[in-house]
């Protein structure tokens, strides 16, 4: 009786999670975006903005290419990506898709200036502040997380 449970029990786990693994994200589903922001004791708006793409690890991009599917991932002639063009891309759609956020919130009603930003592979993040102070609908709307 309790090997069956066993058995049961792990047919059960392997099921879910060949099912999980066939997730849209493992397969470079649509990008997370992160938007944090913060008042600060002056009134100031600032904002971290973050743009994150599942990037395949090299055993995902070598499977299935068929010949040259080696070393590098099945890339014609072994070459690398260009990540210069990636960065570039990825930059772009990251500040598209904060000038949207920030239309959508309300939160930078007059623009903003970028503060620092920053690329990793699969990863970008812009940090900025607003170019108006905060008013006290504003402080309501956008409450500072406790830290």
């Amino acid at each position: 009786m309790n090997n069956k449970l066993i058995i049961s029990l792990t047919i059960a786990t392997l099921s879910i999670t060949a099912c999980s693994s066939n997730s849209p994200k493992r397969h470079g589903g649509k990008p997370s975006e992160v938007f944090v922001t913060h008042i600060k004791p002056d009134g100031s708006k600032v904002f971290n903005y973050s743009l994150i793409k599942k990037m395949p690890n090299q055993g995902q991009m070598g499977k299935g290419m068929g010949k040259g599917g080696g070393m590098h991932g099945g890339m014609k002639g072994g070459k690398k990506p260009d990540m210069s063009k990636m960065k570039a891309k990825m930059e772009e759609k990251a500040n598209k898709k904060l000038n949207l956020k920030l239309v959508e919130t309300g939160y930078c009603r007059e623009g903003y200036m970028e503060l620092d930003s920053f690329f990793e592979r699969g990863h970008v993040t812009i940090k900025g502040e607003c170019n108006e102070t905060a008013t006290a609908e504003d402080k309501k709307t956008f409450p500072n997380s406790e830290d």
